[in-house]
């Protein structure tokens, strides 16, 4: 009797799993597999001008981090700095006079996590770096 309880318990399971698994994005753009409600990326699209290179990369090494822990991703780091593991990361035009200097994009699961970074007292205390090094162009977009 306890293995055909335990196969019959292994056949829902495995149901169960391979619905979830069949209905699942794999680009992640679903916040719950209950609800079914579709995410809202939001990315932040950076154009910089660097004045300061020494100052803006203390800024860099100190902001990266706190991304990361407010669940920010870089998607696009361009710009072709002293300091970047791979200074031949150049912005190239192609069409226009848009040349940015350095060229960012950082991916959000919500405007609301974006906000939380934003508006962090770790991050006000490290955006003075940026203001004094740079002047930032920036805008934020819904994920297509």
């Amino acid at each position: 009797m306890r293995s055909k309880i335990f196969k019959l318990l292994i056949f829902l399971f495995m149901g169960v799993y391979s619905v979830q698994a069949q209905n699942s994005d794999p680009h992640g753009s679903v916040d719950s597999h209950i609800t079914g409600m579709p995410s809202e990326k939001i990315l932040m699209i950076l154009d910089i001008t660097v004045h300061d290179s020494l100052q803006y990369q203390t800024y860099r090494l100190k902001v990266e981090p706190l991304i990361e822990k407010f669940g920010g991703i870089y998607l696009v780091r361009s710009g072709g700095m002293a300091f970047d593991p791979d200074p031949n990361r150049k912005v190239t035009p192609v069409e226009g006079s848009w040349n940015p200097s350095r060229f960012i994009i950082i991916q959000w699961d919500s405007m609301e996590q974006l906000q939380n970074f934003s508006t962090s007292p770790e991050y006000k205390a490290v955006a003075k770096l940026r203001e004094n090094s740079a002047s930032t162009k920036s805008i934020v977009v819904k994920e297509y």
